[in-house]
């Protein structure tokens, strides 16, 4: 099952996922966000859980996979930064926060929490190795990039807006003009 349809009711999950986690993701909740019928949703879920499931793989596997093909043609460079801008934009902090606590009670979640983590980490480690770092940097480099990106840290300071840039400059070896 693809298409405009299924993406939008996909897509209101994760809004839901993000403002209340799982307990948020109900069926009329999912109708008042989509503007769709029940109908509309049974049309392309067999029944919630069915729903549920695909929610997962659609965060694991398909949502990644369309959002890294996008920026494969760039640069490494622009990759790093188009791939943190991509979670910016999108608030893939509070997305990724809902499905990591939903993993540790559903294993279809954890598995898509796993692929999408393996996913993102050969993404990162294969544009740190284009910039010219060895095999391990690029991993150490990957790793503490994602680390960064998922940690559940919230500063008693606050953070400078350009401090993703900031991040990237370091990983990267690359410098900012002052």
């Amino acid at each position: 099952m693809t298409g405009e349809g299924r993406d939008r009711w996909l897509l209101a999950g994760q809004d839901l996922l993000r403002e209340g986690g799982l307990p948020a993701v109900k069926l009329d909740a999912l109708t008042g966000r989509t503007g769709r019928s029940t109908g509309s949703f049974y049309h392309h879920f067999t029944n919630m859980a069915g729903y549920l499931a695909e929610l997962a793989r659609y965060y694991g596997a398909e949502q990644v996979d369309l959002a890294l093909g996008a920026l494969a043609g760039e640069p490494p460079e622009a990759r790093l930064r188009a791939l943190v801008a991509f979670a910016d934009d999108r608030d893939m902090r509070s997305l990724d926060v809902a499905m990591r606590d939903w993993a540790g009670t559903d294993e279809t979640a954890a598995a898509a929490v796993r692929a999408a983590d393996a996913t993102l980490l050969d993404f990162l480690e294969r544009a740190f190795a284009d910039l010219g770092h060895d095999r391990d940097g690029a991993r150490l480099r990957a790793v503490a990039l994602l680390s960064a990106a998922v940690a559940r840290v919230h500063t008693p300071w606050t953070m400078p807006a350009d401090a993703p840039d900031a991040l990237l400059d370091l990983l990267t070896g690359q410098t900012r003009p002052t």
